[in-house]
């Protein structure tokens, strides 16, 4: 499969578009102070790398207990809230916690094995994170089925606070039957 080598940056270019809609159009005033990159110590970049890095780890931590209700408290709940799905379907907050508490219902066990991540800080309440991985997963059949190739972007705005993905795409080879 050939990629599009302009794809890193056309996805950097819609999360921050989208990011900018999220803080912007949201017609519920949230406090947000934005740093950029370039002025911030390098001490803080590092303290917000820190924080999302205990964030997501905490996120797939649910992902494996097939939690969909604790997973979904690191998503913003808003009409601004967009995700686009491994199928290629666009969906907003509640899309994405039905699609995935449909999966979450088929299986028994789902493990989370990581290959790489990056922290991309762009502000001091603008990160963007992405990560590609091995999901295991059992299903409530006995079958034993593996994505080899997962891939993900999560875009985290600090709302009153708190991290929150107010952008979140995904996807996924399609699963291989393990024997």
């Amino acid at each position: 499969m050939k990629t599009n080598p302009l794809a890193p940056i056309l996805t950097l270019f819609v999360a921050v578009t989208l990011s900018v809609c999220t803080t912007g159009c949201n017609t519920n005033k949230q406090e947000t102070t934005t740093t950029n990159v370039p002025v911030m110590t390098a001490e803080k970049k590092q303290a917000i790398e820190q924080e999302i890095s205990g964030l997501i780890k905490e996120f797939f931590q649910q992902v494996e207990k097939l939690d969909i209700d604790k997973c979904m408290t690191y998503f913003e709940n808003t009409p601004d809230f967009q995700a686009v799905n491994p199928d290629g379907t666009f969906g907003d907050y509640n899309a994405l916690k039905k699609l995935n508490a449909d999966g979450f219902s088929q299986m028994t066990t789902l493990s989370v094995v990581p290959q790489k991540e990056a922290i991309r800080v762009l502000t001091d309440s603008l990160v963007l994170y992405t990560f590609s991985m091995e999901q295991n997963a059992t299903l409530k059949t006995s079958q034993k089925i593996k994505y080899e190739h997962v891939a993900g972007t999560m875009l985290f705005t600090k709302i009153n606070g708190a991290w929150k993905a107010t952008f979140y795409h995904e996807s996924a080879a399609p699963p291989v039957p393990v024997k």
